[in-house]
Parts: C-alpha cells; sequence; structure tokens
C-alpha cells in the first residue's frame, strides 16, 4: 500500500471518529479474512463441555471439534445473546440493533407493513458491501415468518433454509427454500417423516431416523459454497436449529451416537446428546474442509447461541443443568436467559486456548463485519466492532459504558449490563429495580439496590434513554 493511500485511509479514519464518537473504527486487515458464524438455537452455557460449567454435561455430552475449536482459538467470558428468545434475538443480530431499538422485541409471527421490512442494510447486505460474498444457511427469519423476497433482501447472495421459526422445527422436513424456491427433498419420505412432523400433533417418535437431516444438508451446502468462493473474501451464517425442540412429544436424529448405551439417560436425553454431538462433528467437518483448501489461517470461525437454555421441549431433563451458575433461562433477562457461550477461532492471529473478558453481544457482529471490510460502522449500528479483540490488539478495542435489553414476553423485562454491575426490573416503568454485583454474586441472588441509591437512578436514567419508541412494545 503506498504511502499516499495509508495517509488517505487515516484521514478518513480521523474524520469518521470525530463525527461518530461512539464508535472507534480499528484498521481492517489488509486482506479482509473469511467469516463463518455459527449461531446454534438454545445450546445453553451450561452445556458446553469445553466451559465447565456443569458436572454431567462435561462427563457425558461428548464435543471434540468444540472443544478443539476452543483450544485452538479464544473463548469469550462475557458473551451476550441478541436478546433471551429466537426471534428478538436474531432480529438484534440480523439487523443490528439493540433489543430497545429492534422492531421485533418478542416472538410474533408478523410486523406491520410499516415496520418490516426495515430501511436499513441488514446482516448480509452489510457483508456485502464490505466486499464479502454471503451466504445465510437455516433459521434465516429476523422474527417470525417472512417471505422469500425478504430472506433475499437480507443481502444473501445464495441461501438455503425456512421462512419461519416454527418450520425449523422438523429436522427431516419434505420441503426446504432455497434462493427464493421451495424445493423437495426426496428422501424424506412420507415413511420417513411418519411421527416427525409438526402435524403429527404430539405423536412422535424418539431415537434414530433415516433421510435426509437438515443439519447435515446445511453443512454440506456450506461446505460447497466455501470451495465455489475460496477466492474471494466469503461470509457464511449459519443459523443452526440444533438443539431447540422438535415436533411435539418426538424427534429423531440419524444416530444415537451411543448415548442409548449410557445408563440414566431417558429417550429424550439420549436424543438431545446426540444433537449436539451431530452438531460437533459438523462443525469439525467445517473446520476440516478449511484446511484442506488453506483457508484456515484467513478465516475466522465463531461459535455462538441465541439465547439460554430450555428445559422444555422434548429434551426435558433433570441431569444437565444448561445454564450453570447463571439464573433462570430463555425468556429472562436474568444473565441465564442472555449469557452465550462463544469460541472465535483464527489461526496464526488469535492466540490458542486465549480467554477475552470484552463484554460483547450479538449486535456486534455486523459492525465487526464492516469493520474487516474497511467500511465504516454507520449510526444505523448499536453494536461496536470487535475486530480488535480478535486481530489480538487489545488495547485498540472500543470499549462500551453497558448494554441494555428488554424483552416482552410473560412480563417486560429490562436490564442493564454495566461492569461488575446488573440490573434488573420487571413490570415496565413501575416495576422494582433490582441490582447484583456480578463479580460477586454471578447468579444474581442478592440484590443490592438499596445500599446504592445513585446507582439505581443511574440504571433507571439508562433504560429510559434506551428504549425506543414503537407501536406494539409500550412500558
Amino acid at each position: 500500500m503506498s504511502s499516499l493511500i495509508k495517509v488517505l485511509l487515516l484521514l478518513v479514519t480521523c474524520v469518521f471518529v470525530l463525527a461518530q464518537p461512539a464508535f472507534v473504527q480499528a484498521e481492517a486487515p489488509s486482506q479482509p479474512p473469511n467469516i463463518i458464524y455459527i449461531n446454534t438455537d438454545d445450546w445453553g452455557i451450561g452445556k458446553v463441555p469445553a466451559l465447565k460449567m456443569d458436572p454431567a454435561s462435561e462427563r457425558i455430552i461428548k464435543t471434540p471439534h468444540l472443544d478443539q475449536l476452543a483450544a485452538d482459538g479464544m473463548t469469550f467470558t462475557n458473551a451476550y445473546c441478541g436478546n433471551a428468545v429466537c426471534g428478538p434475538s436474531r432480529c438484534s443480530l440480523l439487523t443490528g440493533k439493540h433489543p430497545g431499538n429492534a422492531i421485533w422485541r418478542a416472538n410474533r409471527m408478523k410486523m406491520p407493513a410499516d415496520l418490516w421490512p426495515p430501511k436499513y442494510p441488514q446482516l448480509g447486505q452489510v457483508a456485502r458491501d464490505a466486499g464479502y460474498t454471503t451466504a445465510g444457511f437455516g433459521k434465516l427469519s429476523a422474527g417470525g415468518t417472512s417471505t422469500p423476497e425478504e430472506i433475499t433482501e437480507c443481502g444473501w447472495d445464495y441461501w438455503l433454509g425456512f421462512l419461519g421459526h416454527i418450520d425449523c422445527r422438523d429436522y427431516y422436513a419434505a420441503k426446504i427454500w432455497e434462493n427464493g424456491k421451495q424445493i423437495d427433498l426426496s428422501a424424506n419420505t412420507p415413511e420417513v417423516l411418519k411421527g416427525t412432523s409438526l402435524r403429527d400433533n404430539g405423536n412422535g417418535v424418539v431415537g434414530e431416523g433415516q433421510g435426509t437431516f437438515i443439519e447435515d444438508l446445511y453443512t454440506d451446502k456450506l461446505i460447497e459454497f466455501i470451495k465455489t468462493n475460496q477466492d474471494k473474501p466469503f461470509f457464511a451464517y449459519l443459523a443452526s436449529t440444533v438443539p431447540h425442540g422438535g415436533p411435539p412429544g418426538g424427534m429423531r436424529v440419524p444416530s444415537l451416537e451411543g448415548y442409548d448405551h449410557v445408563e440414566g439417560l431417558t429417550p429424550h436425553e439420549q436424543v438431545y446428546c446426540a444433537l449436539l454431538t451431530r452438531h460437533d462433528r459438523n462443525v469439525g467437518r467445517i473446520r476440516q474442509a478449511l484446511e484442506e483448501l488453506g483457508l484456515t489461517e484467513n478465516t475466522i470461525v465463531i461459535w455462538t447461541s441465541d439465547n439460554g437454555d430450555e428445559d422444555s421441549y422434548y429434551k426435558r431433563t433433570d441431569t444437565f443443568d444448561g445454564n450453570g451458575p447463571f439464573r433462570m433461562m430463555k425468556r429472562s433477562l436474568y444473565e441465564g436467559g442472555i449469557r452465550a457461550p462463544m469460541f472465535a477461532a483464527w489461526p496464526g492471529t488469535i492466540e490458542a486456548g486465549s480467554t477475552s473478558d470484552v463484554i460483547t453481544t450479538q449486535i456486534d457482529l455486523m459492525p465487526t463485519l464492516a469493520n474487516a471490510g474497511g467500511q465504516p460502522i454507520t449510526k444505523e449500528m448499536d453494536g461496536i466492532s470487535i475486530l480488535p479483540t480478535l486481530a489480538g490488539e487489545s488495547a485498540k478495542q472500543s470499549s462500551r459504558e453497558y448494554i441494555y435489553f428488554e424483552f416482552y414476553e410473560g412480563a417486560k423485562q429490562q436490564s442493564v449490563r454495566m461492569g461488575k454491575w446488573k440490573a434488573y426490573r420487571k413490570g415496565g416503568w413501575d416495576g422494582k429495580l433490582e441490582l447484583y454485583n456480578l463479580y460477586a454474586d454471578i447468579g444474581e441472588q442478592q440484590d443490592v439496590a438499596s445500599q446504592h441509591p445513585e446507582l439505581v437512578k443511574k440504571m433507571k436514567a439508562i433504560m429510559r434513554k434506551e428504549h425506543g419508541e414503537h407501536p406494539i412494545y409500550k412500558l
């Protein structure tokens, strides 16, 4: 790069920083790294053996490829989901908006036409603008049920998946959408599908199945996408549905992976564990493809989950503690509903076996992509780029004073994480604010609000400031 170009880039960066003081633009790599972002579904942080938060998970669940991903890369100890349940979490991720500004703030089938789709670029388009060829796989809707056009307009050059969040729960579906067209999965005959469909009204079966397993198909197509685009920067988003509950009363996987021989596991627990191991194998397949193509050192692989654990559906269990030391689970803004497992590997750049305590949420993916491609972090993006952390330049990492959540299923909830402090409120503006010191009380058991009146006042002000007006979601 010539000296003149370097000077011009520096001037542009300075102007941007002055104009947008909330964001710090890290220097983009000379060649944008490929990025593969794997977002699992309801995989509670306690059930990740590499994190050693639940003895039963560590002892029983086999995830050697995720163990290796953690060993090869960085573990984020303060990672958060987009929100506390599927739709709102994915809306925040795909639009870059925190839950107080997001369009979906609870699961909902449809949004009024004047609200969705948004007028600003979504994740795929931001990646395109940053120079990436893009692909999306799996649970691609930002909220409830989308049209094929809405998913395409997110910015995917190629996509394969389902239009709605309910459809995704069929792991052996008869049809799937590819680039806006519905296609048949010929191996999934009515005989194969019997007992595994949502339309069977709970008369499902538990055990091993035949046919095309959707998670395997996503992986096949993702690897095909990598091979096709290996000579140019690519971004692939795998929105896996593992291990979200399947059809009511039943679930099948290609193999029980030996869990049917583990003493004490119920049939539902066997299937649940097998789902995790099957997904783990697919992560290994993706990384192996990168290795064979010589792309490992120029590809960031990030693995995480969309919200906290859900101890229901087909996997009702007393064996595992899905959220480890954290309080509550999916659909709660206590830590158990929004803390996420997160690993990132970038061999040759990220130090193997390292950890980061940077506070990050899924809204940070969009500005990180923009930053990696040398594009500005715009005012529409509520997150920060974590590229400096990924690149081993933590001294250049932007800091944030706090992160904010709000959620509207069951009760109106708000929360703020600010350093060691966590504020939680249920019931809207009139609800009682609880305050926890997470450094001393990770389980949020000791409410110390009465001891810190000025901090409580500040937290309430943040909640007022960050709640964006919405015609449906009101506090």
